[in-house]
């Protein structure tokens, strides 16, 4: 099962996940968020 939250910037999807993920046995968090903080940061170091 695939679970999808989806919204706009700064309501609390992250928060919603991390409160619902231990409600769901074998289950992770996906947040695409922290690869873009992860690309900018080496981007910004001059790769």
């Amino acid at each position: 099962m695939i679970v999808t939250i989806n919204g706009a910037f700064g309501p609390g999807k992250t928060s919603a996940a991390t409160k619902l993920q231990p409600l769901i046995p074998n289950s992770m968090i996906y947040d695409p968020e922290e690869i873009g903080y992860m690309s900018s940061s080496v981007t910004s170091i001059g790769v």
